[in-house]
Formats: structure tokens, sequence, C-alpha cells
């Protein structure tokens, strides 16, 4: 049989060489005016002429509504891959908007799990019972399913944004209850552990802790501030937006104590080169 056009809603036979025969159905887009063909399926027991000529009705009527069907399969086939995806994620994303330090945990989370379990998946084929099968597999280590689940809650945001998908299917997986522990040193661990800070060569390293035990604040912090930031006349340390975890500036107030020993660290650091002022941080060259 002679392929089917636009103008014919059937469905037609063709003949292959090596005698296959399948039904196909041809079209013209409506936008380009290009002819197209889209092949059904092949003759046989398990498509009868009346389901191929179902089919071709289908495809002629999203044609003649301006949808091209071969295009979007040839669109579906070379879709983004959950590895594809992850490259732009960390490209477009979390590396002009992370810290170094939580785009490296974004790197760590799709390697050792999302990218082996994942990877080889189209984005736009990605359903809901995915993620909630992988958030199940990883109720051993819930805290990390927890990221994970929540990083993929991120990407998904994303490709909805950028019209990859038009649903989010990490949304509604829900995540596993969390038990935070708190662990406080006794008196005899602090005192050990003044008694190491004291032995320490690296000075600089050592007040760097002091200043994190006296004040709470995170290592990263600490490492990342700098002589401006603190206002030792009012006692107060101006933790600038980009250096906080919650992105905004805090005002930490600060004990006699930790005033006495930001004091000792800049009438050390005067000491031992007084020809420099006392930028950028505190913590400059402290682990040397």
């Amino acid at each position: 049989m002679r392929p089917v056009r636009s103008v014919q809603p059937l469905a037609g036979r063709v003949a292959q060489p090596n005698g296959t025969k399948s039904y196909i159905v041809q079209y013209r887009n409506r936008i380009t005016g290009r002819s197209r063909q889209q092949t059904i399926g092949q003759v046989g027991p398990l498509l009868s002429f009346t389901n191929a000529r179902k089919e071709a009705m289908r495809l002629l009527s999203e044609a003649a509504q301006g949808g091209d069907p071969v295009e979007a399969k040839q669109t579906a086939r070379q879709a983004e891959t959950i590895a594809d995806f992850a490259d732009q994620y960390l490209t477009h994303h979390a590396k002009p908007k992370k810290r170094e330090r939580s785009v490296a945990n974004d790197v760590s989370m799709l390697n050792a799990i999302i990218i082996p379990e994942l990877g080889n998946r189209k984005v736009s084929e990605v359903g809901h019972r995915d993620i909630q099968a992988l958030h199940n597999s990883l109720r051993e280590i819930p805290y990390r399913a927890n990221r994970r689940l929540a990083l993929l809650s991120k990407m998904f945001a994303l490709s909805v944004l950028w019209g990859w998908r038009h649903d989010n299917p990490a949304k509604g997986v829900e995540r596993f209850p969390e038990n935070k522990r708190h662990r406080w040193l006794c008196d005899a661990e602090l005192a050990r552990l003044v008694a190491a800070l004291n032995e320490q060569p690296n000075q600089n390293a050592a007040n760097a802790i002091r200043l994190q035990l006296l004040t709470g604040a995170r290592i990263g912090e600490v490492l990342s501030a700098e002589w401006t930031d603190f206002d030792i006349i009012r006692g107060v340390w101006v933790k600038p937006s980009h250096h906080t975890k919650q992105k905004r500036t805090e005002h930490l107030p600060l004990s006699s104590a930790t005033i006495a020993l930001l004091q000792e660290i800049k009438d050390r650091a005067k000491a031992e080169a007084p020809q420099h002022d006392l930028t950028p941080g505190p913590w400059s060259g402290a682990w040397d």
C-alpha cells in the first residue's frame, strides 16, 4: 500500500527491502511546510490495521493542530540524561551561587548515589516512584538520604524553570526522621584540649580553635573572618552575609575572654610583622 498522506486519515503499509511490512503515516508540518513520515509499527498480530488507523488519526490530528509528532519523538530521543543534567546543574547553578564546600558536597552526592542509580535515565522520564524508590533504598542512612532528596528536589525544580519538564518528581517524597545528637566536652576532655592547644607549635591554628570554642562559630566563619569584622571597642563580631550559613549578616556579642584573645592575636601579629597591616584576617597562614 502507498503511505498515507495527511489528506487521508488511514494507516498505510510499506514493505522494506528485507520483506518486513510496517504501518506508516505521512503529514506536512503546518509551520515549516516540511513533509514528515512516521512509522507506527510492524504489520503483524501485535498491531492490527484498526489500531494502526487509530494511531494514524491521532498523529494527523496532532499535526493538524500545529504539532509535529516526528520532531517531538526525535527531541525525546535526544533529551538530556540525569548525568547531563547534573553537569548543567553544577555549571549554571551550584558553582556560581553556592559556596565551594557546598559544591563539593553536591558533587559527592551526585557521584556516589544519584548518577550511578539514575544517570542514564532521561530527565523527562524520571517519575515520583523512581525518586521514592531511591530514597527508600537509603533508609539506613536517613540523614544523608534526606540531603540527597533535597538535592534532587532542587535540581528538578530547576528543570521545570529551564523547560525540561513540567513537574518536580521529588515533590511530596517524605523525608526520614532525623535524631540529632548533641555531644558536649566534659571538664576533663576540655582540659586536655586546652593543654593540646597550648602545646601546638602553630599558635595561629590553635587560636582559631580557641575562638571557635569561645564563640560557638563554625570553623569556616572563623577562618574567613577579617579584622574589619571585629569591633573590639563595642565587643561585637559582625559576620558578613557571604560568610554565614543563613546568608544574612549576623552580630555576635563578644565575651571579655574573646576580646582578650583577639587583642592578644593582634598584638602578636604586629610584633612579628610590624611592617604589615592586619588584613585580610587573623588566620592568614594559620595552616602553613
